[in-house]
């Protein structure tokens, strides 16, 4: 998936936490069908009759259900959802600590959201900022500073798979892995999940966002650590992200929650 993010943060960690919000696969073979799955990874006693076009996949009395089948038929429908996402750059003193949270609107033509965005290194704060996007206007106000006035841009308009629209390719990958990047059913905040986990060469990130290794080879990017949540509609409910960007350590998490009906997002008043 993608979430809009502010343009006034260090370029490091602004690339990781686009990039960084769906799981992942990696080729090689793979070790036998953990206890209590099947060969193809799918739970034991899950349901794997496809559904009906873009519902999900079908589950069981106890919530499990097929991951591929979610995925395959995930839902197209819009909707908006709270995120909290956290990506740490680095280590000891110097670790820089970027923090989003906000509610944004997903699978829709037009972007609508409502972030707040974050830098601390230690107890100094190195950037804060709140935006409102609306369609392609991006509102910003200087929290940092005090400001409370608003600031307007233009952004180019979503290429494919990008912007306002989800994308499922990292998922994909993770499920053509195989058996072993099929952790199993868990839950998440009482809703049940599936969870996804491999390592991903920068060629497989490639592969699951054409747009996600952008800039990154120069930089000294290696494999990711993905580890990835998703709900019976085959929509993104938790990830991790872990790799190395110029020999510092980027950790990336995110969760989200409170999903409910696309909203309407306005601009905010002037002053």
């Amino acid at each position: 998936m993608t979430i809009r993010r502010t343009t006034v943060l260090p370029a490091t960690a602004l690339v990781v936490a686009l990039a960084a919000l769906t799981g992942c696969g990696s080729d090689g073979a793979a070790p036998p069908p953990a206890a209590g799955t099947s060969a193809g990874g799918v739970p034991a006693g899950a349901t794997t009759g496809a559904p009906g076009e873009a519902t999900g996949a079908p589950a069981d009395a106890a919530g499990t259900f097929d991951p591929a089948v979610a995925v395959a038929h995930r839902s197209r429908d819009s909707y908006a959802a709270t995120s909290e996402m956290t990506v740490e750059t680095g280590e000891g003193a110097e670790k820089d600590v970027l923090t989003v949270t906000g509610r944004a609107n997903h699978n829709t033509p037009a972007e609508g959201s409502r972030l707040e965005t974050k830098m601390v290194r230690g107890s100094s704060v190195l950037a804060w900022e709140e935006k409102v996007v609306v369609d392609q206007a991006v509102y910003r106000r200087d929290k940092e500073n005090g400001g409370t006035g608003w600031t307007t841009d233009q952004k180019p308009p979503a290429s494919a798979g990008t912007g306002a629209q989800d994308t499922d390719g990292y998922a994909k990958v993770l499920l053509d892995a195989g058996p072993a990047a099929r952790k199993g059913m868990e839950t998440e905040a009482g809703v049940p999940v599936f969870h996804l986990a491999a390592r991903l060469s920068p060629a497989e990130l490639r592969r699951a966002d054409p747009t996600y290794g952008d800039g990154r080879q120069n930089q000294g990017t290696d494999a990711a650590d993905v580890q990835l949540w998703i709900d019976r509609l085959g929509r993104t409910v938790r990830v991790e992200h872990s790799t190395v960007v110029a020999g510092r350590p980027v950790v990336t998490r995110e969760r989200l929650s409170d999903f409910g009906p696309a909203e309407t997002f306005t601009a905010p008043s002037a002053g």
